[in-house]
């Protein structure tokens, strides 16, 4: 963290500059820190000068080879896809959990496992559409919990609010599941010299994430479209569909993604991570293959429990083909320089890559 920093320069930084992630990290730490849908904001000068919200934002200064360091004892090797043991493909062995998750269903097996096995006693989820568009997060202390937040919202919701809540009290071993900068805000956390309930943290299992949508800007598009209320399901397929599927208790409605982007969070923009580098496991789609994930093994810890649940039939996998996963490489290459781009238009200077630290000899691999 950087010295003297706290709230009124994460307000300056971040807020007032439209970059917050809505991850969550900053409240319910605070009692002048509130989120209300996906935006947050102090709703009133607390008089710290050095604080805990500057210090965990993921769009605050951020050095992401030490984290590297701390997680995976080592600087990443791979400037595409981060540090990782292996990359295959992957699906939930039990049908229902299928049905019910975006794709393979890989997450809501991992973490009903991980609960069921002892290996976490809780779990940090986010339900989506709970009876209106704005997705909830929730601590999951029961493994039965666990596939009513399956599936995606594509609206984030602050996550690691809820964990802020939840570890106010005793409790054991936590997973989290989160996209990429909830991911980031969580390692920062865990790195922090403060004390904070994110260091009961033994399971971090990240998403991959291309970018989300404000809860405003997506909530105007589609009135008189669609009602909120009745949205059952979100859905974009991959590429060439270019189409945002939603579906509803009436029937399935399309909408070209290009009638969206106008709705993406603009911190999305800078965005350098694509497939959660910093977390034990990574899960997204497989392009062109229903019902399968691409599953990345980062971790020691995260390789031994992959290779029990695969012992003990919760997921089976299939290597990733090379096709794939150079697809899966270029697509994140490409996110990273979209964001040094955009990030060196707001600074107009090469050097100054806002909250990224990065060696000079990184950052001109994207530049």
């Amino acid at each position: 963290m950087e010295a003297g920093k706290g709230p009124v320069d994460l307000e300056k930084e971040v807020l007032n500059e439209g970059l917050c992630a809505s991850c969550g990290a900053c409240v319910g730490i605070c009692p002048y820190i509130k989120v209300v849908k996906d935006r947050v904001a102090i709703i009133e000068p607390c008089g710290i000068s050095e604080g805990q919200c500057y210090d965990f934002c993921p769009r605050t200064p951020t050095d992401i080879a030490a984290l590297e360091r701390r997680i995976f004892g080592e600087e990443s090797p791979d400037s595409s896809l981060g540090s990782y043991i292996s990359i295959e493909m992957a699906q939930a062995r039990d049908s229902e959990t299928r049905s019910r998750a975006q794709y393979g269903g890989v997450v809501s097996a991992l973490v009903t496992y991980a609960m069921n096995q002892g290996e976490i006693d809780a779990a940090v989820l986010t339900r989506p559409f709970d009876g209106s568009l704005m997705p909830t997060s929730v601590m999951a202390e029961q493994s039965s919990q666990v596939l009513g937040c399956a599936g995606s919202s594509y609206i984030t919701s602050a996550t690691l609010a809820e964990l802020n809540k939840a570890t106010k009290q005793p409790r054991g071993a936590i997973g989290v599941v989160g996209i990429p900068c909830q991911v980031m805000a969580l390692r920062k956390m865990q790195a922090s010299k403060h004390e904070t309930g994110a260091k009961g943290v033994k399971l971090v299992i990240g998403l991959f994430c291309t970018w989300a949508l404000s809860y405003k800007g997506f909530n105007e598009f589609l009135k008189g479209k669609v009602d909120p209320s009745s949205i059952k399901r979100i859905d974009i397929p991959p590429p060439p569909a270019n189409i945002l599927v939603v579906h509803t208790k009436e029937g399935t409605m399309e909408f070209p993604l290009d009638e969206i982007r106008g709705s993406i969070k603009p911190t999305c923009n800078i965005c350098y991570d694509m497939t959660s580098e910093l977390a034990d496991i990574s899960v997204g789609m497989v392009e062109g293959i229903d019902d399968w994930n691409t599953l990345i093994v980062r971790t020691p810890e995260a390789k031994r429990l992959i290779d029990k649940a695969k012992q003990d039939e919760v997921i089976e996998s299939r290597p990733l083909e090379e096709s794939r996963l150079d697809h899966l490489r270029e697509a994140s290459l490409n996110k990273k320089r979209r964001a040094i781009s955009e990030i060196v238009k707001r600074t107009g200077d090469e050097k100054n890559l806002l909250y990224l630290r990065l060696s000079d000899g990184e950052s001109r691999k994207f530049l």
